[in-house]
């Protein structure tokens, strides 16, 4: 059940990225058939719009990439990161994580049964 609502967050977080990723694209693409519009009309203020927006859009998706890497871990409670990075663990390598698990029940079993 967990996998699936892994699986489910991760489709949807995919595809709000894709939807904002092709919004941001028409703005772009409308944004320079604007620009290129109005070349004709005022070709100094035309260039340095073209300029300013052309950085402010470099700058927006270096933030973005720097978002998307951050995943908002930053946000989250230290209680939640760990657990979230034991989840990473333990899918990454599961037969360590059952190791790990048997040799604590034993353990436990082992300092349950002592007879005093």
């Amino acid at each position: 059940m967990s996998q699936t609502i892994d699986n489910l967050t991760e489709t949807l977080s995919e595809d709000l990225y894709e939807k904002t990723r092709k919004q941001l694209n028409t703005f772009i693409d409308e944004t320079n058939a604007l620009l290129a519009a109005g070349d004709a009309l005022h070709e100094d203020r035309t260039t340095q719009a073209r300029e300013r927006l052309t950085a402010f859009l470099k700058g927006a998706a270096l933030k973005g990439a720097e978002a998307v890497a951050v995943d908002a871990t930053v946000e989250q409670p230290p209680l939640t990161r760990v657990i979230n990075d034991a989840k990473g663990y333990v899918k990454t390598h599961p037969w360590v994580a059952v190791g790990a698990a048997a040799g604590v029940g034993l353990i436990v079993s082992v300092l349950l049964n002592r007879r005093p």
